[in-house]
C-alpha cells in the first residue's frame, strides 16, 4: 500500500460514516378527504373528549422527529387526525358522523420539545371504506408545511402506501397499546 492511500484511509472512512448518517426522509402520501374544518386545537389527548372515554383501543403515540443527520427538531407541529373506533370520521362530509364516538376527539396536535418529541393518546386505526387502517398526519415548522403523509399499521399496509410509514403496536395493559415512530425531514 503507498503512503498516500494509507494516509487518505482515514478520511475516506469518516465521509462514509457521515454519508452513511444520512436518513431517508419520511415519505410524502394523501391528505384525504377529512382534514378537519375547524383548527385543529394543540391537544394531545383524542381518547377523554367532551367528558367520557373513547370506545376502542387506546394508543399512546411517541416519537421524535429528527432531520436526515438525525438531529432534534423542536416546535415542529404534528397534527393528527383520524375515525374513531367505528371508522367514522369526525368532519361534516364523512359518512355517519352523526354517530361519530362522541368522546374521541378525532383530531389534535402537539409541539415537538427541544429533544424532537411529541406524545399523543389516541386509538388504534380501524379500516372504513375498503382503506387500511391509518392515522395521517401533518408537520410542520411555523406556517411552512413540511410533510402530509399517513401512518399504517404493520401488516395491514397497501400495496400503495409506504412501508416506511408504519407503526407497530404492542401492548402495554388491558385496552393499552404503545408504538414509536420518528418522522425524518429534510
Amino acid at each position: 500500500m503507498n503512503r498516500r492511500r494509507f494516509l487518505l484511509m482515514p478520511l475516506l472512512a469518516m465521509i462514509s460514516q457521515r454519508v452513511m448518517a444520512f436518513l431517508k426522509v419520511s415519505p410524502s402520501d394523501q391528505e384525504g378527504p377529512f382534514y378537519p374544518v375547524v383548527s385543529i386545537p394543540l391537544d394531545s389527548d383524542l381518547v377523554h373528549h367532551a367528558g367520557g372515554v373513547a370506545l376502542g383501543q387506546h394508543l399512546e403515540l411517541k416519537g421524535r422527529v429528527i432531520n436526515q443527520q438525525q438531529r432534534p427538531q423542536s416546535n415542529i407541529r404534528i397534527e393528527i387526525w383520524q375515525c374513531d373506533g367505528s371508522g367514522r370520521y369526525r368532519h361534516p362530509w364523512a359518512p355517519g358522523n352523526d354517530r361519530v364516538d362522541p368522546h374521541f376527539a378525532g383530531f389534535g396536535a402537539v409541539t415537538t420539545d427541544s429533544d424532537g418529541a411529541y406524545v399523543f393518546k389516541t386509538l388504534i386505526p380501524v379500516p372504513y371504506g375498503g382503506r387500511p387502517p391509518h392515522i395521517h398526519v401533518k408537520l410542520f415548522h411555523d406556517n411552512r408545511e413540511l410533510l402530509i403523509s399517513q401512518l399504517y399499521l404493520r401488516g395491514q399496509v397497501s400495496q400503495y402506501a409506504s412501508q416506511q410509514m408504519v407503526i407497530d403496536p404492542r401492548s402495554v395493559g388491558e385496552n393499552q397499546w404503545r408504538a414509536d415512530f420518528d418522522f425524518v425531514i429534510a
